[in-house]
């Protein structure tokens, strides 16, 4: 009769902590918010440099360094710092005209690739302008970029905070209820600004940097008085 007695009560209990959680569930509303915000970037990598052939690696060499000279000082023309320059690649290759040709005409070619940082991004055409006269014959493209990605980001996720309690507090109105304390906050999703690789076209201004965009997406849970 005791056990009988203690199973009774067991189910009692559990009947009323299921009806407490579901009082709890019904004192809450749950919103998600989204925030997205754009930028235009301020930062530009670009890559550029020159190929040279001569029937001789030295003379390919010689030419090849004659004309990167002329780069670099066209570049600290612009009011570019030495350390805003890095070689990307370089390489020597002998190439035949034909495979398995009777005569060794062949040329070596030197690449010799620079990598450009530019601290602000209108000023890609005004470089590839003057490298282009300095002697360039190779540009692998440009990247765009954001110097403070987490600054766009950090900025997304307050105005979907701020979206989630509007829609929030306008439910709450809606059913005649106030909105209490946040009870669960969680990152649903987020997108934030990748480095940007344009085409090129030749001079005249054709470099665009157009936007870049951060989204945060925020599931919100409030309490309701």
């Amino acid at each position: 009769m005791d056990r009988l007695r203690e199973f009774r009560l067991g189910i009692v209990l559990a009947a009323l902590c299921g009806a407490s959680a579901l009082g709890a569930e019904q004192h809450t509303v749950a919103v998600f918010g989204e925030g997205r915000v754009s930028a235009v970037p301020d930062k530009a990598l670009v890559s550029l440099g020159v190929t040279t052939q001569a029937p001789r690696a030295e003379e390919a060499a010689r030419r090849n360094r004659e004309s990167m000279q002329k780069i670099f000082v066209a570049l600290a023309d612009l009011g570019i710092a030495e350390r805003s320059m890095a070689t990307s690649n370089y390489s020597i290759h002998y190439e035949r005209p034909r495979p398995n040709a009777e005569a060794d005409n062949g040329v070596y070619r030197v690449s010799n690739m620079l990598r450009v940082e530019l601290a602000v991004s209108d000023r890609v055409d005004a470089v590839l302008d003057a490298a282009v006269l300095a002697g360039v014959n190779q540009v692998w493209g440009v990247e765009m970029m954001l110097s403070d990605v987490e600054a766009l980001s950090a900025a997304a996720r307050a105005k979907a905070a701020a979206h989630a309690r509007a829609k929030a507090e306008d439910l709450a109105r809606l059913h005649g209820r106030e909105l209490g304390a946040v009870l669960r906050i969680a990152e649903e999703g987020a997108s934030h600004p990748q480095p940007r690789k344009l085409g090129l076209e030749a001079g005249g201004g054709v470099i665009r940097p157009g936007e870049q965009a951060a989204t945060v997406r925020l599931e919100v849970v409030y309490a309701l008085k």
